[in-house]
């Protein structure tokens, strides 16, 4: 299945989502890029994975990009029986309370990610069931990876 094949099923369902296109001068791979709103995402990933024609099996890693303006949550899937490669990103514009929902009920293997996501960048992933830091001691200030974040001196300063 080709990557307009994928597009096609995909938006014939979910007419929100669009592709993103090849910026001019860089180069990627085969994957088909898709921008999806946050209150979409479950349910076009329980779609990816769930639909024969389909069959993205493989959540190959969850992690997030700080933008300064906001943030993109980015899921690279694999469909091993297609073969076949989608890259999905999620905008945050609420820099304040930043979230997207969990797809750990789709992939179990989004559990650490998305802990990994929240320790470091501070997005929250509602319906996650263990939603802590996995990284950093729970009395941690902050999340290291943001581009707002701003070190305190601590005992090894």
């Amino acid at each position: 299945m080709t990557s307009a094949e994928i597009l096609s099923a995909v938006q014939a369902k979910f007419p929100e989502v669009v592709e993103i296109p090849q910026d001019a001068g860089y180069k990627r791979g085969s994957e088909l890029y898709l921008q999806v709103p946050p209150g979409k995402l479950v349910d076009l990933c329980l779609f990816l994975k769930s639909d024969s024609r389909l069959n993205f099996d493989f959540l190959s890693f969850v992690t997030s990009v700080d933008l300064k303006d906001y943030f993109d949550v980015v899921y690279y899937l694999v469909s091993t029986s297609i073969k076949a490669k989608v890259v999905i990103k999620v905008r945050v514009s609420d820099r304040a309370n930043p979230e997207v929902p969990s797809v750990v009920s789709v992939w179990p293997a989004a559990d650490w990610q998305e802990r990994e996501v929240f320790d470091l960048m501070g997005i929250k992933f509602p319906g996650h069931y263990n939603m802590r830091r996995i990284l950093l001691p729970e009395d941690w200030e902050g999340h290291p990876l943001r581009k707002d974040y701003v070190p305190k001196p601590d005992r090894y300063d």
